[in-house]
């Protein structure tokens, strides 16, 4: 890091007993970083001449339909723009089956839930997420938002805020993630989420002092056709 900063002849990150953050000339540089992993993502698609076509068929779980994978769909767009992808979002469950029954190419979800084993995986984190109209007092019975879809992670929500020793009530729970986001939003009560799932709403990630902290979770990308067993 110490030598980047002397390239850039910037200093790109701030230190501190919390850890290192990005200055606001980092924040700049990363985002330049990215574009140019972009164009290198689109220029070698370009210069392979790969010439991808017809249909993609990939499956998504709500609660993962959102996550992170705005930004993959649109290099995978430029670089295949004659591929026609369709996009069916269920439960894992039934998307499992579609998968097994071949009438999905991948599905992306939660490995716990899915048969076999993922061709990839990756981690996410969930965070508490409120309205910015709503106050939050640590010292008073949290206000609780749950979706019902969201499995494991709805038990590890519960076991969190037990560990913690909060105090909750659950004042709302939908079996869909637009509801659940909707309540949130409305100022009903506080949620946990996956940080990619709220984009351009009326909530914003919690900063409640001494708010349980999740684990990271993991998601895998499962593809059509006989499955790698463990």
């Amino acid at each position: 890091m110490l030598r980047l900063e002397k390239i850039i002849g910037r200093k790109l990150f701030s230190r501190s007993r919390g850890g290192v953050k990005l200055t606001g000339h980092g924040e700049l540089l990363v985002a330049y970083a990215n574009r140019a992993v972009d164009l290198n993502e689109e220029a070698l698609a370009r210069l392979r001449e790969e010439s991808a076509s017809g249909p993609v068929r990939l499956g998504l779980s709500e609660e993962t339909a959102l996550a992170g994978l705005t930004p993959a769909l649109k290099r995978f767009q430029r670089s295949h723009p004659d591929v026609e992808l369709k996009l069916t979002v269920a439960g894992p469950a039934k998307l499992d089956f579609l998968l097994s029954q071949g009438e999905l190419d991948f599905i992306i979800s939660d490995p716990t839930r899915i048969a076999g084993l993922p061709v990839i995986e990756w981690r996410s984190r969930l965070a508490w997420f409120a309205s910015t109209d709503l106050s939050i007092d640590p010292f008073k019975t949290l206000p609780l938002v749950l979706c019902e879809n969201a499995g494991p992670w709805r038990d590890e929500i519960l076991l969190t805020l037990r560990r913690a020793g909060w105090d909750w009530r659950v004042v709302f729970e939908s079996a869909g993630l637009d509801a659940a986001l909707a309540a949130v939003e409305s100022g009903l009560g506080v949620s946990a989420l996956l940080r990619e799932t709220v984009r351009n709403t009326g909530s914003e990630k919690s900063t409640t002092p001494g708010c349980p902290f999740f684990p990271k979770f993991d998601l895998g990308c499962f593809v059509a056709g006989p499955q790698p067993q463990s």
